[in-house]
């Protein structure tokens, strides 16, 4: 499930954010390269509840802000935030880790530990 309150905003900003939402979110959630549980940075919490895991993917797609599709950003996994309610509430791009492509930078000291 997604948050109500963020699929409004992320729909205001660009057609390419909605289709994120809409294609990308449901994909990595329903494929993940790994999942996190337990949050360690501020800044990845939910501000309505407790963050809870973290799943990691690579999509087929990326997406401009006018909605056209383009080739996933190297070097970077997509990140989708879920809360202890099962509601993703934050998704993004970031840098993948080096040494593992299909992770993101530093997760070792992000999160707690990896359940995939």
């Amino acid at each position: 499930m997604l948050s109500y309150d963020r699929m409004q905003t992320v729909g205001r900003r660009s057609v390419g954010q909605a289709k994120e939402c809409g294609e990308i979110v449901p994909a990595v959630l329903q494929h993940p390269t790994a999942i996190f549980e337990g949050l360690r940075q501020d800044e990845d919490e939910d501000r309505k509840g407790v963050g809870w895991r973290c799943y990691c993917g690579i999509p087929a797609h990326a997406y401009l802000r006018d909605g056209t599709a383009i080739r996933p950003y190297g070097g970077q996994v997509y990140l989708v935030f879920v809360n202890d309610e099962r509601v993703a509430y934050n998704w993004r791009w970031e840098k993948a880790d080096p040494d593992n492509p299909r992770l993101p930078i530093h997760h070792q000291q992000r999160f707690k530990s990896q359940v995939l």
